[in-house]
């Protein structure tokens, strides 16, 4: 690919611009993936995409900074999963199992996992960029409180909130803290797809009978 598209002199088109975006990012994610932050550099990216580097930098002014394009393109595919489709919302927690079944799916795409991964190894170097990724789904965990607000059917004080933030926090964990785990440190969590439905309708049954405590004991005194 040459570095600006097919033009034929100055600066590249809109869409050129837009295409090499994509392919810079698509490439980087592979590269990072496959061989880790430190084990990849602009050099490789621009010989993989067919371009000079100084193309790479005039986009991101550092390796880091492509690193951290990366991550954002994982966040907003994370969000786009996640979005609850809008007849969900007739029913609080059909919404929140079929959130909860996205973001399942989700950690275990490869390219998840790896973005975990590198930003663990160095959480130091790469503090600001865990900082964006949290904010990026941000308004997720926001939908998830929301819906069990609804589920609740709590008057909404700020003691309330709170309770419900650490709730959600709780029933997230359920679900994904032992497969992300288990893929951290390498291991395969679900040998067969049954496996994973299994795993996930066991969660969910514990999930769901948390939250009928919650609304029988009421909200916090």
């Amino acid at each position: 690919m040459a570095d600006g598209g097919t033009h034929t002199g100055g600066r590249p088109s809109y869409e050129a611009a837009e295409e090499l975006d994509r392919t810079v990012i698509a490439a980087a994610t592979t590269a990072f993936m496959r061989a880790g932050y430190a084990g990849t550099s602009v050099e490789h990216i621009a010989k993989v995409i067919g371009c000079s580097k100084a193309t790479i930098y005039r986009r991101y002014p550092s390796k880091k900074e492509l690193f951290r394009a990366v991550v954002h393109e994982r966040c907003q595919a994370l969000v786009d999963i996640l979005q609850v489709e809008p007849g969900s919302m007739a029913n609080p927690m059909d919404a929140i199992k079929d959130m909860q079944r996205r973001l399942l799916d989700f950690l275990l795409v490869p390219e998840t996992v790896e973005t975990y991964r590198i930003l663990i190894m160095d959480c130091q170097q790469f503090a600001c960029i865990t900082e964006d990724l949290d904010r990026a789904i941000e308004p997720l965990h926001e939908r998830m409180k929301i819906l069990l607000g609804k589920v609740l059917g709590w008057s909404d004080t700020s003691k309330n909130r709170a309770e419900i933030a650490m709730l959600e926090m709780s029933l997230r964990g359920l679900v994904t803290g032992w497969p992300l785990h288990q893929l951290l440190s390498g291991r395969r969590p679900f040998a067969t797809d049954a496996a994973k439905n299994h795993f996930f309708e066991a969660s969910w049954n514990v999930l769901e009978s948390a939250v009928r405590v919650r609304i029988a004991s009421g909200p916090p005194k």
